[in-house]
């Protein structure tokens, strides 16, 4: 589908955005300084997750820039789900990672990041998005959400608990030589409530919840790829990262793929029962 959905200034902030995450992650992988300062665990998950953007989500995001400019809706919707990860991501690296050299591209990709999110997001064409998901279910998308929502709540809140049960830090903390576990703060606070309501909308065919199922998944994706990359390069410092684990969170990936596809896949009609029309609630602009 292709239509003009999104202003060119919030394509050239998300533009900017990549260049400086290109040359940030570079940096993380071949500068020795970047990391000089960081506990062996928090410096390897930092190198894994530059090599995952260098490698997987640079390259994405510069192939949805493109085709965004060019009027796809179904790229601007990806896009979304990689700036989401962009923010997430620089979150981290402005705030947790010593002070360097980098420090003014962490905040830079953090900001750009956002307001070329929230600049496109202000724009969407809700109409352009009910048509887009008028014929999909969305069921198993939302079946996924929920249950990945949940399954990390429950993880983050059972570490928190015991810790808190026996009066000692979390493991991941004190490995990362952090007062707390940021990722904690930013799932428990913000990503895993998100994930969760968007289920719920996504299964009772809201439009909103259509709109945000694909940044979600495309989110998932990525950050199950880059604690992949965390946790191979904790393997080859003789940190303790579990086989079994890596494996979960590529099927976990790939499988955030698949549903983002079977999303965007434009609908054949004629053949089956035809899915009701979307919930006459309307994305918010």
């Amino acid at each position: 589908m292709a239509c003009d959905v999104v202003r060119g200034r919030w394509i050239w902030l998300a533009a900017a955005s990549v260049i400086l995450m290109a040359g940030a992650s570079a940096a993380g992988i071949f500068l020795p300084f970047v990391y000089a300062k960081e506990t062996p665990s928090w410096a390897a998950q930092g190198m894994g997750q530059d090599v995952v953007n260098l490698l997987v989500v640079v390259p994405a995001m510069a192939v949805c820039i493109y085709r965004a400019a060019r009027g796809s809706l179904r790229s601007v919707l990806i896009l979304f789900g990689l700036l989401l990860y962009a923010i997430y991501s620089y979150v981290l690296y402005a705030f947790f990672v010593h002070f360097n050299a980098l420090f003014p591209i962490y905040v830079a990709v953090l900001g750009l990041s956002f307001y070329a999110l929230v600049g496109m997001l202000m724009e969407m064409d809700s109409i352009a998005v009910r048509s887009l998901f008028a014929a999909k279910r969305g069921r198993a998308a939302s079946a996924y959400l929920m249950a990945s929502g949940v399954a990390f709540a429950v993880l983050w809140l059972a570490s928190i608990a015991s810790a808190i049960a026996t009066g000692s830090t979390p493991p991941d903390v004190i490995e990362a030589g952090l007062p707390v576990n940021p990722v904690h703060v930013l799932d428990l606070a913000f990503v895993l409530p998100g994930t969760i309501v968007t289920a719920v909308l996504l299964w009772r065919r809201r439009p909103l919840g259509f709109l945000l199922a694909v940044p979600l998944t495309t989110f998932t994706s990525a950050m199950s790829l880059a604690i992949v990359g965390m946790m191979l390069f904790m393997r080859t410092r003789g940190l303790p990262a579990p086989a079994a684990l890596i494996a979960g969170l590529v099927v976990a990936s790939g499988l955030a793929v698949a549903l983002a596809i079977d999303l965007l896949r434009p609908s054949v009609g004629g053949a089956g029962n035809p899915a009701p029309a979307l919930d006459s609630a309307a994305i918010p602009r």
